[in-house]
């Protein structure tokens, strides 16, 4: 067991040393922001580039404008392995319509992108970072705009089985999601009794007005408020438990219904709006 232990070592040392000789070119843009070095001093042409296959890393020329390329030290400042200095290794982006020159028109600032040049390392934007300005439908037209037409836009994680077990991943991260579909992909699914979520029973139609009561914003998520109950409640004539009570309506002061309408117009709205037509109290108050 010792005897081929040392054999193991003995092989590795030699790829280990040779791993360590790969120049790795690690730029500090923390350090030449702190010396006013800006973005274009180094990347001249991202002003025209059109194609994220453009070339726009710095060469040699463009060092030799601060640095004394002959300086090993100086030279140490981005390259691990002076003596056998490499090539910065490009990233692998999958935007290869991708547009400096456009963005640049657009006097979008390269920290936008990009993060601030205080970091040691550059960002490389994602979805996330492109709908700060892309509102993009649900036919994804504004994606187009940078990814070819044969690049795959759907996630590798959306196969055949993802229509039935999408919704857990959904409810985790809903912002994950709205990174390339709206509110409307939802809807167009889960309208009316199409798809009920499981908190919806067969029994929800009764009881459903607790659940609305303690968190309104949870069903405006899905039911556009306040059509949608509204609606709903008219063709039902479901009324609210306070229309119910003795009182609501009288010929003495007009009732309790008539304080709510003082204090509260917006929620009288909701189910007497009677659109373009007279509006509701007039049925009663025509006479001013």
């Amino acid at each position: 067991m010792k005897k081929l232990t040392l054999i193991l070592l003995v092989l590795t040392v030699p790829f280990v040393a040779a791993a360590q000789d790969v120049d790795q070119i690690i730029f500090p843009h923390d350090v030449h922001f702190e010396n006013e070095v800006s973005c274009t001093d180094c990347h001249a042409d991202v002003a025209e580039s059109t194609m994220a296959a453009d070339h726009l890393l710095p060469d040699m020329d463009s060092c030799a404008d601060c640095h004394d390329v002959e300086d090993e030290d100086e030279c140490g400042t981005c390259h691990t392995n002076v003596d056998e200095a490499g090539e910065y290794v490009r990233h692998i982006y999958g935007a290869a319509l991708f547009a400096h020159s456009s963005h640049g028109d657009q006097e979008i600032a390269c920290a936008a992108c990009h993060g601030e040049a205080t970091a040691a390392e550059p960002m490389m934007p994602g979805k996330a970072d492109c709908r700060t300005c892309h509102e993009t439908a649900d036919d994804l037209a504004d994606c187009r705009m940078c990814h070819a037409g044969d690049y795959e836009l759907v996630p590798v994680n959306h196969g055949p089985s993802w229509q039935n077990g999408h919704g857990m991943l959904a409810r985790a991260d809903q912002n994950a999601c709205f990174q390339c579909h709206t509110q409307t992909t939802c809807q167009e699914c889960h309208a009316g009794d199409n798809v009920r979520p499981r908190s919806h029973s067969l029994n929800y139609a009764f009881n459903h007005g607790l659940d609305a009561r303690g968190n309104e914003m949870q069903c405006s998520t899905c039911h556009e408020e306040p059509t949608y109950c509204s609606s709903c409640h008219i063709a039902e004539r479901v009324l609210p438990m306070d229309h119910s009570q003795s009182g609501w309506v009288s010929t003495n002061g007009g009732g309790y219904h008539a304080t709510e309408g003082v204090f509260d117009m917006e929620s009288c709205i909701a189910c007497h709006d009677a659109g373009d037509a007279d509006p509701s109290c007039t049925r009663c108050h025509s006479g001013g």
